[in-house]
């Protein structure tokens, strides 16, 4: 496996930005599933790789790993900010597949995944794009709206620049209640709804929390919501056990996401 970190600039950021990707270094098939893997708040696209074993798991899958870099964007058209949303489900794609020409562009051979922050940003991404992405991976995700109320801890990650600057939701959002912001573009379960009516190929959602994690109220509702759906469109799984917000719980259930989307991946194939 090949490990990169490429700088490039964005348009639509309109800034230089990073990705770190691995990728395979021997393997001879015409093109590459992809996996688009979201750090969580307060991260670097680096973390993945440095707190994880996922290059270990991904190998002899032929899956590419594309790890971005998404500020504290909670990935999102930013209120006040960069229009990350924008930038991670359009340009970064076309960036990529300009740079690696044999990553695929196909639908079921694309997915994205993501921690804390990532993970709710992984189910906004994939839930508002079913036509780009295979499968969701969506790993203690407490960031779910409208579910945030349903948290154990109160306010979210510290604000950027330190105390007395505007919190995250306002700068992502423009709003301090994500309550606020149901029926919005920010409403995943909306679109949720949205697909299902419309009748469009869904992605299969992986969903994991521990336990002891502040998020496991909110995965909790996100679980009794998916399971609402008659005969389980999303053919959504969920996955508990003891655990917390911690990088021990993320290893091992990435290793659990990846080995799903390598059976999808021969499946495809």
């Amino acid at each position: 496996m090949a490990l990169m970190h490429v700088e490039f600039f964005s348009k639509v950021l309109a800034l230089t930005n990073s990705m770190d990707i691995i990728m395979p270094q021997y393997d001879t098939r015409d093109e590459y599933p992809v996996l688009w893997l979201l750090h969580g708040g307060g991260g670097t696209q680096s973390d993945w790789h440095r707190f994880t074993n996922i290059e270990r798991y991904v190998e002899n899958t032929g899956i590419t790993v594309i790890m971005p870099y998404a500020w504290m964007s909670r990935y999102c058209n930013m209120t006040y900010g960069g229009e990350y949303y924008d930038f991670l489900t359009t340009e970064l794609l076309e960036i990529c597949r300009n740079f690696f020409p044999k990553i695929s562009a196909k639908r079921e051979l694309n997915y994205i995944a993501g921690l804390s922050l990532g993970g709710s940003g992984a189910l906004s991404l994939g839930i508002r794009n079913p036509d780009k992405y295979g499968a969701i991976g969506v790993l203690s995700a407490s960031s779910i709206i409208p579910l945030e109320y349903l948290r154990t801890v109160e306010g979210g990650p510290a604000s950027p620049g330190g105390t007395g600057k505007k919190s995250v939701n306002m700068i992502n959002f423009g709003v301090e209640d994500t309550g606020d912001l149901v029926g919005t573009e920010h409403d995943v379960l909306m679109y949720a709804r949205q697909n299902v009516e419309n009748k469009v190929p869904l992605p299969k959602i992986f969903h994991a929390v521990g336990t002891e994690d502040h998020a496991y109220p909110v995965g909790l509702g996100l679980k009794e919501f998916f399971e609402s759906f008659p005969g389980n469109p999303y053919q959504y799984e969920f996955h508990t056990e003891p655990g917390q917000h911690n990088w021990d719980f993320w290893d091992k259930w990435i290793k659990e996401f990846v080995n799903m989307i390598a059976l999808q991946n021969k499946e495809v194939r």
